[in-house]
């Protein structure tokens, strides 16, 4: 540890641009600095919102070497990875869940490297951070130390420092190379492709048309009709709007070039459309909303017209967001994700390893089956 310093800062604002998104390699937009000061900024993370930033740094002479963004939780809300029945366990014996420490990006439930590494940097450093995230927590008696949708290439990384490892699955549309949108639907079987041509005809015949917002197009009044269509599908499924008003307004200011509106019209007004996000080869599906409910628009919007534009620009994945099995009829297909998780109560973290044991297996059967079963593609 000569010459070197770890410290921790209750604001991005207090690490520079540069040194945060160089040890951000892979250029995941969710943990970029500019993501992550627009929630600041915004005020949608917080101590007030339950999501507390402190973000670490190991620095050797002024450079920072190794990063990562932490939040201090006071409940389980935005994570998608869900431990509300943890938190149950740990109050019938009289303690606390929460505060907990989380590494994650924020509300996003999209995989990418946690603990982010500058190039110049070497792995060692990577376990002097994760030592000293870890003491932290015990330190200040947080119940435990999260982390959600890792990267599979940081999986040895935190099984070696003793994480219980948790799988999930989310559905991606892969681009095989297609050079269109027929190109894709003729991998399908003929009962897919059919049902989904029928499906995008509906919208034809119903006169929607369906245009793409970016770059420039990109203004503050399609940003305040995608912050309304944001609310009104968290008031439908009872949810918490995480993102604030301020948020959907200085997204032209800080991410303009990595937003993506798709958005369906009707007598030229906009009744619906969904956020999307573009870091590197992959397109991300984030948030939707419609003003009423007409069959099928949400595949449209949400699904098809993702993919017609992801290959149209030649990205290697479309993310479409958690769960959903509809969307394997739709092109898209299971994948894992993980997440890894410290408990600092031994009788718990023993149940805990049980619990995610067996729900290993059913994750595994789950996706195995799919496959074998569900595909929507040619065999």
């Amino acid at each position: 540890m000569k010459n070197k310093q770890i410290k921790s800062f209750s604001t991005i604002k207090s690490l520079n641009k540069d040194s945060w998104d160089r040890c951000n390699s892979e250029g995941n937009i969710f943990l970029s600095y500019n993501f992550l000061n627009l929630l600041e900024e915004s005020n949608s993370i917080s101590k007030k919102t339950g999501w507390q930033p402190i973000y670490f740094g190991l620095f050797e002479n002024n450079q920072l070497l190794v990063c990562c963004a932490c939040f201090i939780k006071t409940h389980s809300q935005g994570e998608y990875v869900f431990d509300h029945s943890w938190a149950n366990a740990y109050s019938s014996l009289g303690l606390k869940y929460y505060p907990k420490v989380l590494i994650a990006s924020p509300f996003s439930p999209v995989s990418g490297i946690r603990i982010l590494v500058n190039p110049s940097s070497n792995l060692e450093n990577k376990d002097i951070l994760i030592k000293e995230i870890i003491k932290y927590c015990k330190e200040n008696n947080f119940s435990g130390l999260h982390i959600n949708f890792f990267d599979k290439k940081e999986l040895l990384f935190f099984k070696n420092h003793n994480f219980l490892i948790r799988l999930g699955e989310q559905f991606h549309f892969i681009n095989q190379s297609y050079e269109s949108f027929d190109d894709f639907l003729r991998s399908l079987s003929y009962k897919k492709r059919k049902s989904i041509i029928n499906e995008r005809k509906s919208i034809v015949d119903r006169n929607i048309k369906i245009k793409v917002f970016q770059n420039e197009t990109i203004d503050k009044s399609i940003c305040k009709k995608m912050y309304q269509f944001y609310l009104s599908t968290i008031e439908k499924k009872w949810s918490y709007n995480y993102l604030t008003e301020d948020f959907f307004f200085m997204l032209p200011n800080y991410l303009k070039e990595n937003v993506v509106i798709i958005a369906a019209l009707e007598n030229d007004e906009i009744i619906a459309a969904a956020l999307n996000f573009v870091s590197k080869n992959t397109l991300y599906g984030r948030y939707w909303g419609a003003e009423k409910h007409i069959p099928n628009l949400h595949f449209e919007v949400c699904f098809y017209k993702a993919i017609e534009y992801a290959i149209s620009k030649k990205f290697k994945k479309v993310e479409a967001g958690a769960q959903g099995l509809h969307k394997v009829k739709r092109g898209y297909l299971p994948i894992y994700t993980y997440s890894a998780h410290m408990l600092f109560d031994k009788r718990l973290s023993v149940a805990v390893a049980n619990f995610l044991e067996e729900e290993g297996k059913l994750v595994d059967k789950d996706i195995n089956l799919i496959k074998e079963k569900l595909s929507p593609y040619k065999h």
